[in-house]
């Protein structure tokens, strides 16, 4: 890769600190990095690019012609701020699929469906959510070898997988009910409690069919737990015929984003334990036979892995077409 790159990180504080991680160890040559302050950050919050401070922009005087691609996580709330970077020339990559289920905007796991990257017809080209992406990345090769009946999938969400502020949140509600304190009623208890997601499942299986035509019949179950970073996946596959799942198999052992593992398996508390320090990966395990199936366990930190680490591959495969 030799042209040098004007690039915006549009995320949450946390979020653009692993994104500038991930951009550390890419391919891209990166000229100039920059923050565009859609969640203005507090004065203490900077972030550090090969050693240097980076630039942060507030979102009202940023001029997106200024930049060759923009790292978009933001809701469908900012839609029209992704909209305007795309028609001012740059490549948008969608980190968390508010484009996804726009027929012409690819929507890409890199490694999964790159064939599927052939037009950006709107320099936008879409990450799936956290939960689809972590799906799909580790039923690849089940999908394009067999005919699946049923697919459940259900996902336990992290307070990360909301928003910074939640993570804080989780945080104070812990230490005060730690403290014997009673909650506000009309709270959303965080601490010591699960609840369900209000994300449609239905708007998760259709981007799982964008990428696998053949998987038409996902199910996600959503349930938020007293978690700060971390998701883990209990994936259940069963088939009207036998199947081998030896190919899938090969296919984590080869991979050097999977871990698996086939005597134990990783809680998200303990993969961020493990992984301070190192390169994110997927970790499968709990891998168990079903009659014409099987089940097993998936955990990753969802925005080291799911959406910075795979965000940037998706940027450079963007890059290696082309674009």
């Amino acid at each position: 890769m030799s042209t040098s790159l004007n690039v915006a990180l549009v995320a949450e504080f946390d979020l653009c600190e692993k994104l500038a991680e991930a951009l550390e160890q890419s391919c891209l040559e990166i000229e100039k990095l920059s923050v565009v302050e859609l969640f203005p950050f507090s004065e203490e919050q900077g972030i550090r690019f090969n050693n240097k401070s980076v630039e942060q922009r507030p979102l009202d005087e940023t001029e997106w012609s200024d930049f060759n691609y923009v790292f978009f996580a933001g809701d469908v709330t900012h839609a029209a701020h992704m909209a305007k970077a795309a028609q001012a020339g740059c490549v948008v990559i969608d980190l968390k699929g508010v484009c996804a289920s726009l027929n012409d905007v690819p929507l890409i796991v890199p490694s999964i469906n790159d064939e599927q990257l052939v037009v950006l017809q709107r320099n936008i080209v879409s990450l799936p959510d956290p939960q689809v992406t972590q799906f799909v990345f580790s039923v690849s090769q089940f999908a394009r070898e067999n005919t699946l009946s049923q697919v459940l999938v259900t996902s336990l969400l992290p307070a990360s997988y909301i928003d910074s502020d939640t993570v804080n949140k989780l945080a104070g509600q812990t230490a005060q009910l730690l403290n014997g304190i009673p909650l506000d009623e009309e709270q959303q208890r965080l601490a010591f409690d699960v609840f369900p997601s209000p994300k449609s499942p239905a708007s998760l299986a259709a981007q799982v069919e964008k990428i696998f035509p053949q998987l038409s019949n996902v199910i996600f179950h959503q349930v938020h737990v007293p978690v700060f970073y971390g998701m883990a996946q209990m994936v259940t596959l069963r088939s009207e015929y036998e199947f081998d799942a030896q190919a899938q198999l090969q296919a984590w052992q080869a991979n050097e984003l999977v871990d698996y593992r086939e005597a134990s398996a990783l809680t998200p508390v303990t993969n961020g334990e493990a992984e301070a320090g190192e390169a994110p990966k997927l970790h499968i395990g709990g891998l168990t036979a079903l009659e014409n199936g099987m089940q097993f366990w998936l955990v990753a930190d969802e925005q080291r892995f799911d959406i910075a680490l795979l965000g940037v591959k998706l940027a450079e495969l963007v890059y290696q077409k082309g674009y």
